[in-house]
């Protein structure tokens, strides 16, 4: 018995008739029951195969070749009712984003039930019924009452859940899982990729998992398939691939992604020749003096008390949490969405009031509630990185005055001063020469990073707080970023704090590690010690969880 789920050869993709070929012949088989992993740098044409399958394609892009079917159903250049009987019913799609993807002015259920009946025409009372059941089987508890909530009054690893539910309302054999993990923390990835995992095994459902996270392709694929440039570069098992890749390129993306078992003092970008990165020497002199103190810090919201009834207690977001950083140090903050970690952050900013406790900068307190001259003495002191640079930065703008607007903004320089310092930033950040005149949606990912950094630090700042800086990122635009934050850090004496999901990020970058769980510093320690010896029961499981992966032996190539 065939149990090809899913078969494309030689699809070829163009956008517009003259346009270059965005992918290229490329060819492979779906099993049963599979997960065939997808992975390569941005641009390389993984969504676009995606979406292809399910004639999604971007305009101007047309499908101008090769072949694609679920079973003897023709998938390519079919009209577009013949689309809409496939969608949903035999190939389903789940996005990366699922807040976006999902109606915020409809109730969850309703959302799912419409999905269940365009799906297979059942009725209104059925629809909801199955609708409640397909929640029930992607682990959401109490499935009947929160048929009734909205996206917004689900946590992201929830939501994701509910977008999987409507990927299965017309029990697919083929489902598309766009990137369906980046945005989640370790404790949740690891739930979402065993669901998909056992849909694989119960269901006999084979799924194509685009993903840039190399640990987890590891873990969960039984196949994997290479892309560059719009073509397959190498294609096989997962574990043969992975152990000996044979495409210079393949070992090259492999080389750098960050190990989770050591630390190394640089990382091997694609674009690199040469071995991978050697492990962490000593660089030069320990750093002198503390930069940043944190003494007992809370964080509340909500009102404390009401005109009439009983008063409400406040939603206590950071409770009590202590830590120092060393000049030129680097201090880690992990832990699960909803621990406090990103509070923390807009503490040390002065955007939030604290209920009590203390932040210094050097011999600077920062008040409870900061005046304006309080915030321009600590946006001279404490600059912040985003996780999207892209919403981040002006899209009227173009970058050069991006860079310089914080300077001749706050009065401490003349435009045209701070336009030169602005280019020589830029420069030292890798952007020369006339990119610096572009706006914001004319470059990459990678190269708005590279912007918000030199944002970030046109103001001299002794602090710079990072804030999932390479979430968004492939790996090797993130081996890129983070050798730059290193180089910048060693380069200019910086004092980092660094939150990130990533563990494995973090145990490259930080030299200590505090780790939040429910708003508390539950564990602090040098980083080898927490990754090699954590004390904590929630350190343990949050390790636990992580997805592992390393690097073939460097004699691979």
């Amino acid at each position: 018995m065939n149990d090809v789920a899913l078969s494309v050869r030689d699809l070829t993709i163009r956008f517009g008739a003259e346009g270059d070929a965005v992918v290229s012949d490329v060819s492979f088989d779906l099993h049963r029951g599979e997960i065939l992993g997808v992975v390569g740098e941005s641009g390389a044409g993984k969504s676009t195969v995606g979406r292809a399958l399910l004639g999604l394609v971007d305009q101007p892009g047309e499908i101008v070749g090769g072949t694609g079917t679920i079973g003897e159903t023709p998938l390519f250049r079919t009209d577009p009712a013949s689309l809409r009987a496939l969608r949903g019913r035999r190939i389903s799609l789940i996005l990366q984003e699922p807040l976006s993807a999902l109606n915020p002015v409809l109730s969850v259920g309703d959302q799912i039930a419409e999905a269940v009946a365009m799906a297979t025409g059942a009725g209104r009372r059925q629809a909801r019924r199955r609708a409640v059941d397909l929640l029930q089987q992607v682990g959401i508890p109490n499935a009947g009452a929160r048929m009734r909530d909205y996206p917004h009054q689900f946590s992201g690893g929830m939501r994701q859940r509910v977008l999987i539910a409507i990927a299965l309302a017309g029990e697919p054999e083929v489902i598309v899982a766009d990137e369906p993990t980046t945005a989640l923390d370790v404790s949740i990835q690891a739930e979402i990729l065993a669901l998909l995992r056992n849909l694989c095994r119960d269901r006999r459902v084979a799924v194509m998992l685009i993903t840039h996270d190399m640990a987890v392709v590891s873990q969960v694929t039984d196949r994997i398939m290479i892309m560059r440039h719009g073509r397959v570069i190498e294609a096989g098992m997962t574990a043969d691939v992975l152990a000996s890749p044979q495409a210079a390129y393949t070992r090259a993306l492999l080389a750098a992604v960050p190990p989770a078992n050591r630390t190394l003092s640089r990382f091997k970008g694609v674009a690199e020749s040469g071995g991978v990165a050697a492990e962490r020497s000593n660089e030069g002199t320990q750093p002198h003096g503390v930069a940043l103190t944190v003494s007992h810090l809370t964080v509340e919201f909500g009102q404390r008390r009401r005109l009439f009834g009983a008063d409400r207690a406040p939603f206590r977001a950071v409770s009590d949490v202590t830590f120092e950083v060393p000049a030129g140090g680097t201090f880690g903050i992990v832990g699960e969405s909803g621990s406090g970690k990103s509070t923390v952050l807009s503490a040390l900013l002065g955007l939030v009031p604290r209920a009590s406790g203390d932040i210094r900068l050097e011999d600077f307190a920062i008040p409870r509630v900061p005046t304006l001259a309080d915030h321009r003495r600590i946006s001279a002191s404490v600059q912040l990185i985003f996780q999207d640079p892209f919403s981040s930065l002006n899209p009227r703008m173009r970058v050069r005055d991006i860079v310089a607007e914080p300077l001749y903004a706050t009065g401490r320089s003349s435009r045209k001063d701070a336009l030169d310092q602005a280019a020589a930033l830029l420069s030292s950040v890798g952007l020369r020469g006339s990119v610096q005149d572009k706006l914001p949606h004319q470059f990459s990912g990678g190269q708005r990073q590279r912007i918000a950094i030199a944002r970030a630090l046109i103001m001299e700042p002794q602090v710079l707080l990072c804030d999932e800086p390479t979430s968004a990122l492939d790996v090797s635009i993130q081996a890129e970023i983070l050798n730059l934050i290193k180089d910048l850090r060693a380069t200019r004496g910086l004092t980092l704090v660094f939150v990130s999901h990533d563990l494995a990020v973090v145990r490259q970058m930080c030299d200590r590690i505090g780790v939040m769980e429910k708003s508390q510093m539950v564990e602090i320690g040098g980083t080898e010690e927490v990754f090699d010896l954590p004390c904590h029961p929630y350190t343990q499981r949050l390790l636990s969880l992580m997805p592992r992966f390393e690097a073939p032996n460097p004699s691979c190539g």
